[in-house]
């Protein structure tokens, strides 16, 4: 389906909206997680997502030659879990995308990401498609916050996906789930 509703959002605010407490309770629950590894797109450490023990900053450049998971840095503290999360600049998804497979490749463990839900389209087609992922397709949209954390008077006018990419042969595997189902 065509997105015949164009983005009142600046092109340069998209790459900062933060990511709802509500999605993160659904992508734990999902896959059945206490908590994320590194939250690899990070501003700065007041809004890194809850459950994470690390985080990746702006200045950090997650896409340079550094690594996605905890136990590969000598001052982390907290608990090394097998997942990191995604939420990329919206501006360069797709090349969040491939380092993320790289990652899960070079470490054996797996990346969970946020992404539009576009399937039909040329750049779905050739990044997602071969890759072995667990596309989880929720029952509606999601209502990402601002910057500064409150609630926008719109939504996106897109459809989000939850993508698992992960260390072992699957393909691409569809799972719709109802949002807030499993949250207690």
């Amino acid at each position: 389906m065509a997105i015949i509703n164009k983005s009142q959002t600046d092109k340069q605010s998209k790459d900062f909206w933060r990511t709802p407490p509500e999605l993160i309770d659904d992508a734990l629950n999902l896959i059945g997680a206490r908590g994320f590894d590194i939250d690899v797109c990070c501003s700065d450490e007041s809004v890194q997502i809850p459950r994470s023990s690390w985080c990746l900053l702006e200045n950090q450049d997650a896409l340079s030659d550094v690594d996605w998971f905890s136990d590969n840095y000598s001052d982390c503290s907290g608990p090394i879990f097998t997942t990191s999360f995604c939420n990329p600049p919206f501006s360069k998804k797709w090349e969040f995308f491939k380092k993320a497979v790289e990652q899960v490749s070079k470490w054996g463990k797996q990346v969970l990401m946020v992404l539009p839900y576009t399937p039909i389209t040329k750049q779905w087609h050739e990044n997602v498609h071969g890759q072995n992922c667990i596309i989880y397709v929720p029952d509606g949209r999601y209502q990402y916050l601002l910057p500064d954390g409150t609630k926008p008077v719109n939504s996106c006018n897109f459809e989000t996906c939850l993508i698992l990419i992960v260390p072992f042969k699957c393909g691409n595997v569809i799972v719709n789930y109802e949002r807030g189902l499993n949250n207690v």
